[in-house]
C-alpha cells in the first residue's frame, strides 16, 4: 500500500474512523487516509447537474435528493459559489406593512 498523495510506501496504522475502518498515516507527508474509501469526490457531471438545478431555483433538499449528494456538501458548494462572485449580491429590503 502507498500514500495516495506522495506514493510513499512507509505508512503506519493510525487508529480507526468513526465508521470503524482502519486509518493509515504516511510517514513522509503525514497525510491520513483509509485503504478503500467508501465516499468518493463528486464527479464533474454531477456538479454540472447541480449547477443546472440551481439555475432552475429548486430547493437544496430537492437537488440533494435528485443528485444523490449530501445536503451538507451541497450547502458548502453553494456557499463557495456565492463567495466566489466578483460583484456582491445586493438584497433590497421589503417595505414594511404598517
Amino acid at each position: 500500500m502507498q500514500c495516495p498523495k506522495c506514493n510513499w510506501a512507509q505508512i503506519v496504522k493510525y487508529g480507526r474512523t468513526h465508521y470503524g475502518k482502519q486509518r493509515f498515516r504516511c510517514q513522509d507527508c503525514k497525510r491520513q487516509f483509509v485503504e478503500a474509501p467508501s465516499r468518493q469526490p463528486i464527479n464533474q457531471a454531477t456538479r454540472e447537474l447541480v449547477e443546472k438545478l440551481l439555475k432552475e431555483r429548486l430547493a437544496l433538499v430537492a437537488i440533494s435528493r435528485v443528485t444523490g449528494v449530501s445536503q451538507r456538501w451541497l450547502q458548502m458548494y453553494v456557499n463557495q459559489k456565492y463567495y466566489a462572485l466578483q460583484h456582491p449580491v445586493t438584497v433590497t429590503p421589503k417595505k414594511s406593512v404598517s
